[in-house]
């Protein structure tokens, strides 16, 4: 695909606002669990010391593993983009599928971790057979938000298969 501004797009959505809001989260709560172990450290709370350390890991752990992102999808008339990265992270490690219509062959949304944490799996044809990217974090993305963004992946599908069966 060329560059964004050269290209009019039939269907965009990202969660920057929600994914700027959690990595704010992200940082002041790492910056309290810091703090606070400063003070009962200072203060000789041992115990409360302990808590909070342990705290502080299991929240740090669960946050990384739901692997919340930005995630942003943008369909041109050809294909589709779709441009992600953790906001559990203060390292900004900005990915991006580019993919063709002609190549998409299917994508799933899965749940882990009791449905707390939401991927989507894009698929494509390759001179292999199908091949799958990586799972796209969209824990940050509302259910009403993610059923669209399934409609839209759904339209193409349903549009290629038509082509492809005319």
């Amino acid at each position: 695909m060329e560059s964004k501004e050269n290209i009019k797009f039939t269907y965009q959505y990202n969660n920057k606002k929600r994914s700027a809001n959690v990595f704010v989260l992200f940082i002041a709560s790492g910056v309290l669990f810091l703090g606070a172990a400063f003070y009962f450290l200072a203060t000789n709370m041992n115990i409360l010391l302990m808590a909070d350390v342990v705290a502080g890991i299991v929240w740090f752990v669960l946050f990384t593993n739901l692997k919340p992102s930005f995630f942003e999808i943008l369909v041109s008339e050809s294909g589709f983009q779709v441009n992600y990265y953790s906001v559990a992270s203060t390292m900004r490690n900005y990915q991006s599928i580019e993919i063709e219509f002609s190549q998409f062959a299917g994508f799933e949304v899965g749940r882990k971790m009791k449905g707390l944490k939401h991927e989507l799996i894009l698929s494509v044809n390759s001179k292999y057979g199908v091949a799958d990217y990586p799972p796209v974090s969209m824990t940050l993305v509302t259910k009403k938000e993610r059923k669209q963004v399934v409609s839209v992946l759904q339209q193409i599908i349903n549009q290629k298969y038509q082509f492809e069966h005319k």
